[in-house]
């Protein structure tokens, strides 16, 4: 019995995909849904800016963001000094989750599935796995990048982490 549903959340295009896929599966099986977002730390500045946009609320993070890109904080050594480190507050990064949950939960909401939150401070798919863990989780629901198969055997991918480290059954969505 499916009575615990966690889905993967991060603000990617992938995302109303993945959510939807999840609620109709909670919908059906009268079970919970609990968003599971970890803080997007380490996500390029541009991504960040993006994300926002993408869902609407790049109006109320906008200043927070140009503040951070306005103050780079060292070049990144790994590009040979030639790309500026910009540093995200932790104040702005929790204002980006906290939107990226809120746009997550309307449309199952709006059908009538109970649904959760639940944002963690670690990396992607280590805060996934715990999440689920800590919920009791029957299924994780999470979204695949689609990166090619030579570039995700030599970078991995949070997708792939989740799978083998997940303490319940683990549905990919393309």
């Amino acid at each position: 019995m499916i009575s615990t549903i966690v889905v993967a959340v991060d603000g990617s295009e992938h995302q109303d995909a993945v959510v939807a896929l999840a609620a109709e599966i909670a919908q059906a099986r009268g079970a919970r849904l609990v968003l599971a977002h970890a803080l997007l730390r380490g996500v390029p500045y541009g991504e960040l800016y993006a994300v926002a946009e993408r869902l609407g609320f790049l109006d109320r993070v906008k200043a927070e963001l140009d503040e951070a890109s306005a103050t780079p904080v060292m070049p990144a050594a790994a590009m040979g000094g030639a790309i500026p480190v910009i540093m995200v507050s932790p104040d702005t990064l929790r204002h980006v989750s906290d939107e990226v949950i809120a746009a997550a939960r309307k449309a199952p909401e709006s059908a009538g599935v109970t649904v959760e939150a639940r944002i963690a401070d670690a990396p992607p798919a280590q805060a996934i796995v715990e999440i689920a863990r800590e919920e009791g989780a029957d299924l994780l629901v999470i979204g695949s990048r689609g990166l090619g198969r030579l570039q995700g055997l030599i970078l991995g991918s949070v997708s792939q982490k989740v799978v083998h480290d997940a303490p319940c059954a683990v549905l990919v969505v393309k």
